[in-house]
């Protein structure tokens, strides 16, 4: 729906019928384009009720990714549960880490020689995390030795999912903004949910998943020759 028509049906100014639409965008209600808007159809769980669930499988995933952090590294960490897991293995580290997360944040923000570098922007109470255009902005001011991603989920095909179209393209600035890229995915996300997709497998250094992985997916990695972790 267009919001000159919002804005029309509602008999409302436009720039009340935008401040609307970024209030409801802000909580996952809606996504907003060009002009429009259209409802959220898949939608991830709050950033709390998810962070407890299949812990052991996020916890073997993030020790295997700290195995890749060498001191001195720069880090961007996304705003998954996976991801989260990994911060409280580095408070002990000399990295700097980028994260538009506050999970993330809190976790290493008195770690004595880890610099946090928080990346601004929307607040999104859902994702725990700043959202929107600035973060992916702020990242192409930066560049990283590591970035670690998490996803909604990994089709049969390769391509990443996410249920965020914002964080879709946050997601794409990361790995542009990182020599090297490795998404922490749990292996009940294949193929997971979501209609946007900021890029393949192939994009990134490598997966480091729990296994078994699904046959066709499994078939699609030893074709591309991507390195697969299975912890």
């Amino acid at each position: 729906m267009r919001t000159v028509d919002i804005a029309r049906n509602l008999n409302v100014s436009m720039a009340t019928a935008r401040r609307d639409c970024i209030a409801l965008e802000n909580k996952g209600i809606i996504e907003r384009s060009w002009g429009g808007i259209q409802l959220v159809t898949n939608v991830d769980d709050h950033f709390g009720d998810v962070m407890n669930h299949r812990t052991r499988a996020k916890a073997a995933i993030a020790r295997k990714a700290a195995e890749l952090v060498h001191d001195g590294d720069t880090i961007i960490m996304d705003i998954g549960t996976t991801v989260h897991h990994l911060s409280g293995l580095l408070t002990e580290r000399s990295v700097t880490v980028l994260t538009a997360s506050l999970p993330v944040f809190e976790a290493l923000r008195s770690a004595p020689d880890v610099t946090v570098v928080v990346l601004g922007g929307v607040w999104s109470e859902r994702y725990q995390c700043f959202d929107g255009q600035f973060v992916a902005d702020a990242l192409t001011h930066h560049q990283a030795d590591l970035a670690f991603l998490g996803c909604s989920g990994v089709s049969a095909n390769g391509r990443v999912r996410d249920t965020s179209r914002s964080q879709a393209q946050i997601k794409q600035a990361i790995v542009a903004a990182a020599s090297r890229s490795y998404l922490l995915v749990d292996s009940e996300k294949f193929p997971g949910v979501g209609a946007h997709s900021p890029f393949t497998v192939e994009d990134v250094s490598g997966v480091i998943t729990t296994g078994p992985l699904p046959p066709d997916l499994d078939a699609h990695y030893e074709s591309t020759g991507m390195e697969v972790v299975t912890v």
